[in-house]
Order: C-alpha cells, then sequence, then structure tokens
C-alpha cells in the first residue's frame, strides 16, 4: 500500500491565498533549517508528487531555473526529477524540459489509473486552494 503524504499551505489566519488569488504570502516565508528538513524528508527522492493545475504552474515556475537549484538543491533535485501527477480538468498538455520530467495529466480524478501510474511509489500531494 502506497504512503501518502500532503503538503497544505495556508495562512496564518486560514487562507490559501489573497484576495486576488496571489500567494506572495507563501514566497515571502523565511528559510527555517527544521522546517526545510522536514519537507526534504517528506518529499524524499523517488515519491510521486501530485499537484491540481494551480500548484502545477507554480511549482513549474520555480523549480526548474537556476535559482531554485542553487538556492535549495536537494528539494530541486526531487520536484524535478520524481514522478508528476497533474489532475486538471483545463490543462490542456504538459510539457517537460531539461530539468522538468516524468508529469502525466490526468483530466479525471480515476484514483486506481493514479495509483497505476505511480508505480506502488509512496505519494506527496502539493496542495492549495
Amino acid at each position: 500500500m502506497n504512503k501518502i503524504t500532503v503538503f497544505s499551505h495556508v495562512s496564518a489566519d486560514g487562507f490559501f491565498a489573497g484576495p486576488n488569488g496571489e500567494i506572495d504570502w507563501f514566497k515571502a516565508i523565511r528559510k527555517d533549517k527544521d522546517y526545510d528538513d522536514f519537507t526534504h524528508e517528506q518529499s524524499s527522492s523517488g515519491n510521486a508528487l501530485i499537484f491540481g493545475r494551480k500548484t502545477y504552474e507554480m511549482m513549474k515556475s520555480y523549480w526548474p531555473t537556476t535559482d531554485a537549484i542553487k538556492n535549495d538543491p536537494k528539494m530541486a533535485e526531487v520536484v524535478n526529477n520524481n514522478p508528476k501527477i497533474v489532475l486538471s480538468k483545463t490543462l490542456n498538455n504538459v510539457a517537460e524540459g531539461p530539468n522538468w520530467k516524468n508529469i502525466k495529466l490526468f483530466h479525471e480524478i480515476v484514483p486506481k489509473a493514479v495509483l497505476k501510474t505511480n508505480d506502488e511509489r509512496d505519494i506527496t500531494i502539493y496542495r492549495s486552494g
């Protein structure tokens, strides 16, 4: 059986995003060794990563960049190379690149299909509102 972990970032006052959908508060989180150690352990190499469209687009806009690879090479390695499953009814396609690999797009949530795609790996769900 797969182990499933979930990262769900919310602000201290219970919001996922600002009134216009902005998530700049999340990008302003200060670096913390304990938090980094925890996230690195939970997102270990080999886990399948599951995103919705917005989280996928946010992750893709940062992790394959040279800044991300320089600032957090361990997490960049995990996010860029681990299998990624994107669940979106509106996204038409996903594109791989030299630093962004192993992506599968599902337009419907079909648990058996998602798990079959996953090859018995543990799953980490990156989630936002």
